[in-house]
């Protein structure tokens, strides 16, 4: 556009504003500047000071955790109760008191406590070895007590133990948790004996440092000093497997070693969460060897600076607004008159567009420019009059009176527009008259009146529409007469059928029985339900909608029983079967149901279910009555058996008591330790769930620990070793191995280790694989061996005088087994295979 075509009115706003603009430019631009400035070192402060706050409240809090621990060990260097309990009561006292912490505990070296692991082992707050390793924790959720794990090669354990010095460990993951211990070595006469720590859960520092907000979107967490996050709002997976490190960038990597040596500071980067541009403060947690870092955008944390500067440039704005409203009434005062004529022109032109013609230019307006209103006034007068001619006649057709005519004298075109509107009149007022005549004898029924006037376009259209809806009609009703007559008929048979129908549903809905037919798909959806499905509480509409499938109110437990056992019927052929089984009632009451279904197969090989189900409730319940007195029965047998065999060797030791000769007291002992294996197999029968099978690994730790305390006073340095698989054998072969296994660790205990200071007992049961896989049924292997002097080389275990080996040759015969020697490896080393005998029935 060239400048000459830029109206006056512009023209003149230009010059005022630019003019204004410069001025006002140059003076905020100065203020804006030193502002900015003082506000931009504020906000660094504030930060600063925030980032501060907030290291020295978690030092304070790593503090006081690392006090707890230092408190336990101190506490334990001048305990000198030796109360396990006790101990455990001061670290679940200290545990429910600082509801912060995750764990206390303790941990000793073996026998430091109070030299008595072997009582312990695998009791409350021990291991196998039975240290005294408490871990009182909250790991689950409520406080629980377990033995501390891997202190063998951890840390937590092995670094105090080294150092002889307190440590903090770097965060790490304990079962799963991610955590940091406190923990202060223990020791005795100078000695180390242990270690006394707490457990604090970086879930914890996770959740108060992600609460921390500032600004509107800045955000912390805290690093270790290594730079691996420990806590972050968003990004829990970093936590403990990413750093600082891993997000690249030399401000990053300066950031790592700053925290790294524990110097403060501040950097400006790229948030690798948001992508936006941050100003990253960090300060040092000396105690945690960790770091606070605090994340704020840059333009939140400068919001006030831009508010400052965005005020000044509003006034600079209104400035410059309020001088081109100056400017803007100057101009106005000048181009009045010409926009007056203009706006004229544009308002006739405005309702001629819209269709108001009555519209006038006005003609009082300057006279150079009169005659332009008057000649436009001239051709509005010329064109209205047969446009108003041509509505009248078209508005006429409209309400139906199509014999109206256009009436009026014009040259031109616009007579050819009168004369086409008439034509138009002539050929619609024709078609309609003869489609009235078609339809009127339609209203008679009478269809074969035809169309005679077919018109052309779209009026043809319209004509033969409705011949066509003539022919259709005639068809139509020959059509509706013959299925007349026939729905007549199949209504008398249907009323038969529905007859029938019903009796049958009355003979079904009267009898205990439920009726279904079931489609065999997923969950085998319901065609049809009898009515007396409200016994269980349903309504045949739950079934029939679909929206409970049979499936659906099945035992859990008991659905893939049903499933399999549908599946392997209707695989196998067959037309029938029965199934027990549980379903639920709609108030959730469990019962027992009999379920008969019928297997139907159409001829294009689809399966078709029909059954019924029968409520067996009451019957179940008598037999699990009978089977629950069968079961207290058997208890009450075993438990007898076992206070008769009791009493027995109460009996024996009495006895024995009567005789001051070594061997008979001996004999009266080694009867009295045969009776106790037997009675122990009943009592282990007596706690069994199934009072069928014994847990032969547990059963030999009982009767084993019974002969070590038993021969303690002469056999106090030989320790048991047990390689026991859980192994379940029943009575009829627990019984006579348990002897067996009594008279060699009693022989071992008594003859073995004679002319020796100590020595070593070892057991083992496994599985025979090779055997078992050579043989039908399963093949055991029993292996019970000392490192004593020896069993004599001239001397056939098989055939001697000890009636303890004489009943062992003889109860190997009775379980069927074999048994061999061996001393080749020094010691004594007696193998015995054997298999479970199969249960005789009992007369």
């Amino acid at each position: 556009m060239r400048f000459k075509d830029v109206p006056l009115k512009t023209k003149l706003i230009l010059y005022i504003v630019i003019g204004v603009l410069l001025v006002l430019a140059a003076s905020m631009g100065v203020i804006i500047s030193t502002v900015t400035s003082q506000e931009e070192k504020l906000a660094y402060q504030q930060s600063v000071e925030m980032s501060a706050n907030y290291a020295n409240k978690f030092d304070a809090d790593m503090k006081a955790n690392f006090a707890i621990a230092k408190t336990i060990s101190n506490t334990m260097d001048s305990y000198e109760a030796s109360d396990r309990e006790e101990v455990l009561g001061i670290l679940k006292n200290l545990l429910i008191e600082n509801p912060d912490l995750l764990g206390t505990y303790v941990a000793y070296e073996p026998n430091a406590f109070d030299g008595k692991d072997a009582e312990f082992v695998n009791g409350s707050g021990h291991d196998s070895t039975g240290r005294f390793v408490p871990y009182w924790n909250k790991m689950s959720g409520p406080i629980v007590l377990d033995p501390l794990l891997h202190y063998e090669h951890s840390d937590y354990y092995q670094l105090p133990k080294e150092t002889k010095g307190d440590l903090l460990t770097e965060p790490y993951y304990y079962e799963g948790v991610f955590m940091m211990s406190y923990v202060s070595p223990i020791f005795k006469d100078g000695e180390f004996v242990g270690i006394g720590g707490v457990d604090v859960s970086l879930e914890y520092v996770d959740e108060v440092v992600s609460e921390v907000r500032t600004f509107d979107t800045g955000y912390a967490f805290m690093v270790s000093n290594t730079g691996t996050f420990l806590s972050h709002p968003t990004h829990k997976d970093w936590i403990g497997e990413k750093g600082l490190h891993d997000f690249g960038g030399g401000d990053l990597e300066k950031a790592s070693k700053d925290i790294k040596n524990g110097v403060g500071g501040h950097l400006e980067t790229t948030d690798p969460t948001t992508g936006k541009t941050v100003v990253m403060f960090y300060e040092p947690v000396e105690t945690g060897n960790s770091a606070f870092v605090l994340v704020i955008p840059k333009e939140e944390m400068l919001a006030g600076v831009t508010a400052l500067r965005n005020r000044l440039l509003i006034i600079s704005a209104v400035s410059i607004l309020f001088m081109a409203a100056l400017a803007w009434m100057i101009a106005r005062s000048i181009t009045r008159p010409i926009d007056e004529i203009v706006e004229g022109f544009s308002c006739i032109a405005d309702d001629a567009v819209k269709g108001k013609l009555n519209s006038r230019a006005d003609t009082d307006v300057e006279v150079d420019f009169r005659e332009i209103p008057r000649g436009l006034n001239k051709i509005l007068d010329a064109v209205i009059v047969p446009i108003r001619e041509t509505m009248r006649v078209t508005n006429a057709l409209a309400e139906g009176e199509l014999k109206e005519r256009v009436n009026l004298d014009v040259e031109g075109e616009f007579r050819e527009l009168g004369d086409t509107l008439d034509k138009f009149s002539e050929t619609l007022n024709t078609i309609i008259d003869d489609s009235n005549a078609v339809l009127t004898a339609f209203q008679d029924n009478d269809f074969k009146h035809p169309v005679r006037v077919h018109g052309q376009g779209d009026f043809k259209l319209l004509t033969d529409g409705i011949e066509e809806a003539r022919r259709s009609l005639g068809r139509a009703t020959a059509e509706r007469r013959e299925a007349e007559k026939a729905l007549l008929a199949y209504a008398m048979e249907l009323e038969q059928s529905n007859k029938l129908k019903e009796d049958m549903e009355r003979v079904v809905n009267n009898s205990p029985v439920v009726a279904f037919l079931w489609k065999y798909e997923d969950k085998w959806p319901a065609e049809f339900v009898s009515k007396n499905v409200t016994r269980f509480g349903y309504e045949v509409e739950d079934f029939t909608s679909q929206r409970v499938l049979y499936g659906d109110i099945i035992h859990p437990d008991d659905l893939k029983m049903v499933k399999s056992e549908l599946e392997r019927n209707v695989e196998s052929g067959s037309d029938a079967y029965s199934l027990e089984y549980r379903i639920f009632t709609k108030s959730g009451e469990l019962r027992w149901v009999d379920e008969r279904t019928f297997v139907q197969r159409d001829l294009k090989g689809g399966v078709h279910l029909q059954g019924v189900i029968l409520d067996i409730t009451e019957h179940k319940k008598a037999e699990d009555a009978l089977l629950l007195i069968e079961e207290v029965r058997k208890k009450e047998i075993h438990h007898r058996i076992k206070n008769n065999l009791q009493v027995i060797s109460t009996l024996l030791y009495l006895e024995s008591g009567n005789f001051e000769d070594e061997k008979v007291i001996g004999a009266f002992k080694d009867s009295q330790h045969r009776v106790k294996s037997m009675a122990l197999v009943h009592e282990k029968l007596y706690q069994s769930e199934d009072m069928v099978s014994v847990d032969f690994a547990d059963y030999i730790r009982n009767l084993t620990n019974y002969l070590f305390q038993s021969y303690s006073i002469r056999n106090g340095n030989i320790s048991l070793k047990l390689d026991v698989d859980r192994i379940f054998l029943g009575m009829d072969t627990a019984v006579p191995l348990g002897i067996i296994i009594n008279e060699l660790v009693s022989n071992s205990l008594k003859h073995a280790f004679a002319e020796k200071d100590s020595g070593e007992i070892n057991i083992s049961l496994k599985r025979d694989e090779n055997r078992t896989a050579e043989n039908p049924e399963e093949y055991f292997l029993l292996d019970v061996r000392d490192s004593g002097v020896g069993f004599p080389e001239d001397l056939d275990f098989r055939d001697t005088d000890s009636l303890g080996l004489q009943l062992v040759v003889s109860l190997v015969d009775q379980i069927e087994g074999e048994i061999r020697l061996d001393t080749s490896k020094g010691g004594t080393e007696f193998f015995i295979w054997f298999k479970e005998l199969k249960y005789r029935t009992k007369l």
